[in-house]
């Protein structure tokens, strides 16, 4: 996070589960043992206030059309031994978008005791939240190409456990006193169950120069064996009556297939890494871009920059790192304002730890 996530090439020791496996095979300390941990937090949307404030009253001030806004909390659990290593990903998301004319529905339902007569509300409504576990077990291992200094390639295995997860979707047009036009759904579940797959490759080409690519998703498959139920609105009120009995469906969701290519150069006798990447997921690309510096003692500042998808601002990372050769701890954080966090557009915070025995 810290180094704008530009993190395909650089050296993130037992979190290179999760970023790129191969870097995994990178020797660094003593010991066989690496025990890591972490936590990771991040909020944002698109209309362009501070998103500690964020409601659906200042979502319709705001005038954009749909209302975006992302949230995301994960954390890791990882063991590894030589270059085999098991991890535990948790990850819970809130994705959420809505037109102009579902706030207003929801706004007017909610503070006059009818809407007006005739009132018609064009409808986009998609309300998304989940949990899901993921367990990693990956390895990597050094390949004997003499015409690089060092190159290793690695994979993971992911099988993905859910164990929440809601969706409200209201689409179409609601006018008052009439009984169609649109369609309105929940869908729930406590069980989702899939696999997927990553391979990544690191390669030290110089003192100066690295490169990694990392193939996110080469293969997956997620459902969610659901319960979806019918609503209507009535047609005097905006009320939600629920409408006949649940049905099962299964919610086929499968993970994005992602390419990351990622350089990390290290300018001689500066004890810094600059560290860039490019990503390309869903007919999208991203450019990421961080800096980091390590000092006598153990201190390391980093520093980043990325484009948000959601917010289309460009963010600021930075953090803060302590490290010796068996231990690792580092801080990091998101804004769009500084020090003025409080009316940053988004915001984001991580913490993480690693030993090696």
């Amino acid at each position: 996070m810290a180094v704008g996530y530009a993190t395909s090439a650089a050296p993130l020791g037992i979190f290179g589960l999760y970023w790129n496996p191969a870097l995994e095979a990178v020797p660094q300390g003593s010991g066989s043992w690496n025990i890591g941990t972490g936590f990771s937090a991040f909020d944002t949307s698109n209309i362009n206030s501070s998103i500690l404030r964020f409601s659906p009253s200042n979502a319709m001030q705001s005038g954009k059309d749909p209302v975006q806004r992302l949230q995301d909390y994960s954390g890791l659990f990882a063991v590894q031994y030589g270059s085999l290593s098991f991890g535990v990903v948790y990850d819970q998301n809130l994705n959420y978008n809505a037109s102009q004319g579902s706030l207003s529905l929801f706004n007017d339902r909610s503070n006059n005791p009818m809407i007006d007569t005739g009132a018609s509300y064009n409808l986009n409504y998609l309300n998304t939240f989940q949990q899901i576990e993921t367990f990693y077990l990956s390895y990597a291992m050094p390949l004997p190409l003499g015409s690089f200094q060092f190159i290793s390639v690695g994979g993971s295995l992911k099988y993905h456990y859910g164990n929440y997860y809601t969706q409200t979707a209201l689409t179409g047009t609601y006018t008052q006193g009439s009984t169609t036009g649109y369609q309105y759904t929940e869908t729930s579940s406590t069980s989702g169950l899939g696999l997927s797959m990553d391979l990544g490759v690191y390669a030290k080409i110089s003192d100066m120069l690295n490169v990694g690519l990392m193939i996110q998703n080469i293969q997956s498959d997620y459902n969610w064996q659901a319960q979806e139920q019918n609503l209507t609105l009535d047609p005097k009120t905006g009320q939600d009556v629920l409408s006949g009995p649940s049905t099962s469906v299964t919610v086929t969701q499968p993970f994005p297939y992602t390419t990351k290519l990622g350089i990390a150069i290290a300018p001689p006798d500066k004890n810094t890494f600059l560290e860039g990447e490019v990503s390309w997921v869903n007919q999208m690309t991203h450019w990421k871009a961080g800096i980091e510096t390590y000092y006598p003692g153990g201190l390391v500042i980093r520093l980043g920059t990325f484009t948000d998808d959601v917010s289309g601002q460009q963010l600021w990372t930075f953090g803060v790192g302590y490290f010796k050769t068996n231990l690792s701890i580092d801080l990091a954080g998101i804004t769009r304002s500084i020090p003025d966090l409080q009316d940053s557009v988004a915001l984001g915070g991580a913490i993480d730890a690693s030993v090696r025995f």
